[in-house]
């Protein structure tokens, strides 16, 4: 039995359907290459067969970007470690050619909630708190101004 590649066409005796990524489909219409020989034998060999291209439904967070991770994870707990740690898997990740896509996988397997359009309760938590000690900061900050003595003549 060969070797099955992910993008290797399917058939379905049941269905009647041949299923190809698109990738495969692309390889498949120039004339001489393997794909197009093969896709042409499939189809010899299961006439009236329809094809199908194989759905993939992968998620894409087309605007995470590094500034955003670093946002988000200063709204968790031990946000100072986890930025460090941030930064050293950003270093590692460029030093292996590819600075975002590794640091991102890092990002989503250490933060899944992400990954959810929802704020978690534990994140909302953190939010609250972080909002309460900036308006206790901004309270001390206005009762420490200074009233400026009003200049004669203005």
């Amino acid at each position: 039995m060969k070797n099955l590649k992910k993008s290797s066409p399917v058939v379905d005796l049941m269905n009647e359907t041949i299923t190809i990524t698109e990738a495969y489909y692309k390889k498949a219409c120039i004339f001489g290459s393997a794909e197009y020989y093969e896709l042409r034998q499939i189809r010899a060999e299961n006439q009236g067969f329809a094809i199908e291209f194989k759905s993939i439904d992968k998620k894409t967070y087309k605007h995470l970007t590094f500034e955003r991770m670093v946002e988000y994870i200063k709204t968790q707990p031990n946000s100072e470690k986890q930025l460090i740690v941030f930064e050293a898997v950003k270093r590692v990740a460029e030093k292996k050619g590819s600075k975002y896509p590794l640091t991102k996988k890092w990002f989503l397997k250490n933060y899944p909630e992400y990954k959810i359009n929802e704020v978690s309760a534990a994140e909302s938590a953190t939010l609250e708190d972080q909002i309460a000690a900036e308006m206790d900061e901004l309270a001390d900050e206005e009762s420490n101004v200074l009233e400026m003595p009003a200049v004669a003549g203005m």
